[in-house]
């Protein structure tokens, strides 16, 4: 993560970044693209209220992991301190094919892929963990990945980041979420079965 940190501020370009982000926009998502104004919603204006009801979710299903739910998602807080030390510009008109989104701030990293993926692997560690037998967390944790892999393709598709900021919002959101799960007094309650 640091490496990635210090190349994009000592290289705001990035000519394979610039690449993969073409290639990327080049592709037609058909259907792919129906979800991404909810992910623009959700980990945008609406990213307060998905992290309110992630917890309220917790609180109604597995009360005791309450504070591995907190400690998750307050690993927001590492998108406020990236994007100060990083301050990236976003991709401009000029440096890709189309730019249907235009939020302000600095484009590393991308708080829309932290949020939601911090998000959703807090429901699957908390409630997931609790109540899928062991073939349904292998497959909630797939369908976490995928929709968080989705979640970072849409930001780079829709114009408003450079594919090494979704790249390392992925890995600043799973990297969090393993730190705070392998600390037992926060992880034991919240993994207990009954």
């Amino acid at each position: 993560m640091i490496g990635l940190t210090v190349l994009v501020k000592t290289s705001p370009y990035i000519a394979f970044d610039d690449a993969i982000l073409r290639a990327i926009q080049s592709l037609d998502l058909g259907p792919l693209t129906a979800p991404f104004p909810f992910f623009r919603w959700a980990g945008g204006p609406g990213g307060t209220y998905m992290a309110a009801a992630t917890i309220a979710l917790v609180l109604l299903f597995n009360r005791r992991a309450w504070l591995l739910a907190v400690a998750a998602i307050a690993g927001g807080v590492w998108y406020e301190v990236l994007i100060a030390v990083a301050h990236r510009a976003r991709p401009t008109a000029d440096q890709v094919l189309r730019i249907t989104e235009r939020p302000g701030s600095t484009s590393f990293p991308s708080g829309h892929v932290i949020f939601l993926t911090i998000d959703l692997a807090v429901l699957m560690l908390c409630i997931g963990h609790r109540y899928l037998p062991a073939w349904g967390n292998r497959t909630g944790w797939t369908v976490v990945g995928l929709i968080a892999l989705l979640v970072a393709v849409s930001r780079v598709y829709v114009g408003a980041h450079w594919p090494l900021d979704v790249v390392a919002s992925l890995l600043v959101a799973f990297g969090w979420v393993c730190l705070v799960a392998s600390i037992r007094r926060i992880s034991d309650p919240a993994f207990r079965k009954n």
